[in-house]
């Protein structure tokens, strides 16, 4: 094999890989114009303890989504990997069962969501300029949404199996642009929360139809079936899905708990501001990084599954060396004129503090690096060990910062104890992705 820089495809795979790379970046491009414009206009129709407020109520139900495991990611890198090998029948018997486990899963979620609204107390610092019962209003409609996301999730595996990202990506794209600018546009005619809720569950309806609809025109011979649910697979598939469910629990207590973490002791306006921070240095670099590696996830499963194990490596080398090259210029790009990008697109509405963006970037940095090492095993469904240490380091990280926070330090505290636990995870994670690797033959 020819030694250089470039990727080693095949004709078909390029063609694949080029659409599934430009679609995914015309849409990313526009999220990310998106996300310049959200906080700014929220902030001027909203207010700042509105925004902040509306913040943390997305992050509520968010959080209670770790109750959710995620067995269609799982299940869709086995179908990828059997289909590559014209195992229809196993295809359908992964879809089926991944199909009931949402199904009961959607009513364990049930039950703690009705056991959290009614024993939780909402007494939190950054509720204080809100009415009580207009904030549970809001949050029944938040959560109700999250149902529509949850099955969301099966169709779009019966849609993107076979590596068709695009149909997928354009319609959620399209309806999270149609969810905030709407949002935003109520803003202009009312303060009332309320309605926002209201548009958010109106937009993740209509993406749900729109979705099937798609599925029912891309499925092929994908079909789902009750006679193909069993026990043994239903079991099978869950254990496969433990790793991605370690996973989403690390991401949604990183992320949400933070914002939590933060409403709980101080105002929305500190709210407001990591939140703007981690969304320009830490989020908008994270969705250009999955770009690439939501590109590649279905190369790495099907060269998996036809035991094409040097060109497997070959591009993996290749993967690294291209997100540390981008990773690199980011890091000199943010530090240096970071502030001033950041301090224009708020129009000065938050102090940033130079050591907070120092903590933000590091920790998109090892993410980031860690997200890329990890490919390789996550294609094919092995990254279990890693994926439960780095939650349990997470999750304890979270309690240790509200303890730090509950004595009197500083919020920042929280992003440094952030910044050691990405790292540790990056370690582990390098570690068994090496293992792996060089086990491949």
């Amino acid at each position: 094999m020819k030694n250089n820089i470039f990727f080693n495809f095949s004709i078909t795979q390029k063609k694949r890989v080029k659409k599934n790379f430009f679609s995914l970046f015309s849409n990313l491009s526009s999220k990310l114009l998106l996300q310049m414009m959200y906080p700014p206009l929220m902030l001027l129709f909203w207010g700042v303890d509105n925004f902040g407020i509306w913040l943390f109520i997305t992050a509520i139900p968010s959080t209670l989504t770790m109750f959710n495991i995620n067995f269609t990611q799982a299940a869709k890198i086995q179908m990828s990997i059997n289909d590559s090998q014209n195992k229809r029948k196993l295809v359908n018997t992964i879809f089926s069962n991944g199909f009931g486990l949402i199904i009961i899963n959607m009513i364990i979620f049930t039950l703690i969501c009705i056991s959290a609204f009614f024993l939780i107390d909402l007494d939190f610092k950054v509720f204080e300029s809100i009415d009580y019962q207009e904030l549970k209003t809001i949050l029944f409609l938040i959560i109700l949404s999250f149902y529509f996301s949850i099955f969301d999730s099966i169709l779009v595996t019966g849609i993107t199996y076979r590596g068709k990202l695009n149909i997928a990506t354009n319609v959620k794209t399209l309806f999270e642009l149609l969810l905030k600018f709407s949002i935003i546009t109520c803003g202009i005619f009312s303060d009332n929360l309320i309605y926002a809720g209201i548009i958010f569950l109106a937009a993740s309806m209509l993406q749900t139809l729109i979705l099937y609809y798609y599925y029912l025109e891309n499925k092929k011979y994908l079909f789902l079936s009750i006679k193909l649910i069993k026990l043994k697979e239903l079991l099978f598939l869950f254990k496969l899905s433990l790793s991605f469910y370690a996973e989403a629990i690390t991401n949604i207590t990183k992320h949400n708990g933070l914002i939590i973490l933060l409403g709980i002791f101080f105002t929305s306006e500190i709210v407001g501001l990591v939140s703007t921070v981690k969304t320009l240095f830490y989020f908008l670099t994270l969705k250009f990084i999955n770009l690439i590696v939501h590109t590649s996830i279905y190369e790495y499963s099907i060269g998996y599954g036809k035991k094409q194990a040097k060109k497997l490596k070959y591009n993996y080398k290749r993967h690294i060396f291209y997100i540390f090259l981008i990773l690199s210029i980011f890091t000199i790009v943010s530090l240096i004129i970071g502030p001033k990008i950041y301090n224009f697109w708020t129009n000065d509405k938050y102090e940033l503090n130079y050591f907070l963006l120092l903590l933000v970037v590091l920790d998109s940095v090892f993410y980031n690096l860690r997200d890329t090492i990890c490919i390789i095993i996550k294609s094919v469904n092995k990254f279990l060990r890693p994926a439960i240490i780095e939650t349990s380091l997470t999750i304890s990280a979270i309690l240790i910062s509200y303890y730090y926070l509950s004595i009197g330090f500083n919020f920042t505290t929280v992003l440094l104890i952030n910044v050691i636990t990405t790292f540790i995870s990056f370690i582990f994670y390098t570690y068994f992705s090496l293992k792996f690797y060089y086990k491949l033959k």
